[in-house]
């Protein structure tokens, strides 16, 4: 792909997850916390998550993009007003809840206005169909699928809830689940180390245009710095599309036997005597070592000792 072409490509803002599966996720965080403030980690961990990796950052951006979480401070959310009054209040207000948030997404408004007369007139959308227009739009290719098949589910979901305008919109039978017979591995989400390619999403959105290396990562490892970028990218909002190659394990190493290696150089052990209880010495000679080599060596030890007695004196 050219670099003109990737430039002119949209990453359509779509939540990750239909709007059936967010109230229902988003009922949880509700029955602990009602519309207190709720540390976002805590969120994941109702919805199932260990830890705020990106599933799971995903997951609570997809319901604040249907406008049944919000942000409340530092870290925190808090479920909204809509989201209370789909759970709670009488069907006409909550099929009117319904509906805002089905369209709160800009994506899902656009299909909507787009195929207006077909879903007012319970007529089924085939996914190819929205698939293709999407396409013609010039969507990232890796989004066109998930984007059409949140939004069909959401479509139905209206109509099996009653709540949308011709309330009776069929099930689709050819919407699949993510990635169904794909063959493809789960993308894997967080702990990018240095030489791995990236993609960024964030609310749903495909950021780059295509994979990058990553560079550095930050100290507090909570950043990613990509090639050809300055601006750190957020640990939890990166897909790990490629891993770099493991290097080759370390081979194992053994000591030397030093008295072996002197041997094998043609030393050998002239004296070793104990000087303190921590300090010993050993002499290792090459060649002969007779009177005069003896005299040579008593002279260099009394030069040295004369040189460490003037080191102490200075000290």
């Amino acid at each position: 792909m050219t670099e003109q072409l990737k430039k002119y490509l949209r990453s359509p803002s779509y939540p990750s997850m239909p709007l059936e599966h967010a109230v229902n996720a988003v009922a949880k965080i509700e029955k602990v916390y009602r519309t207190s403030r709720v540390d976002r980690r805590e969120a994941a961990k109702l919805l199932g998550y260990s830890s705020l990796s990106g599933p799971a950052a995903k997951a609570l951006a997809a319901l604040a993009s249907y406008g049944l979480l919000e942000r409340a401070g530092k870290g925190e959310a808090r479920v909204t007003e809509r989201a209370k009054t789909i759970l709670y209040a009488d069907d006409e207000e909550r099929h009117d809840g319904l509906r805002d948030a089905a369209l709160e997404p800009p994506l899902f408004r656009e299909l909507r206005e787009r195929f207006e007369a077909a879903i007012d007139d319970g007529v089924p959308l085939p996914e190819s169909g929205v698939i293709r227009h999407l396409e013609r739009e010039n969507f990232n290719p890796s989004a066109v699928r998930p984007a059409a098949q949140a939004f069909l589910k959401t479509i139905e979901f209206l109509a099996s809830s009653g709540a949308s305008k011709s309330h009776g919109i069929e099930p689709q039978d050819d919407v699949k689940s993510l990635n169904a017979g794909s063959g493809s591995e789960p993308a894997t989400y967080e702990g990018a180390q240095v030489g791995d390619y990236i993609q960024w999403e964030s609310e749903g959105v495909l950021r780059l245009s295509e994979p990058l290396r990553v560079r550095a990562i930050h100290d507090d490892g909570e950043w990613v710095f990509v090639e050809g970028h300055e601006v750190g990218i957020p640990m939890n909002q990166v897909i790990v599309e490629e891993r770099e190659a493991a290097p080759p394990p370390a081979p194992p190493t053994l000591p030397l036997d030093v008295g072996a290696e002197a041997r094998q150089t043609g030393e050998h052990e002239q004296l070793e005597y104990k000087l303190s209880d921590t300090t010993r010495v050993r002499l290792s000679v090459t060649g002969e070592m007779g009177t005069k080599e003896l005299g040579r060596l008593i002279r260099l030890l009394e030069t040295q000792c004369d040189i460490l007695k003037d080191e102490e004196e200075e000290k």
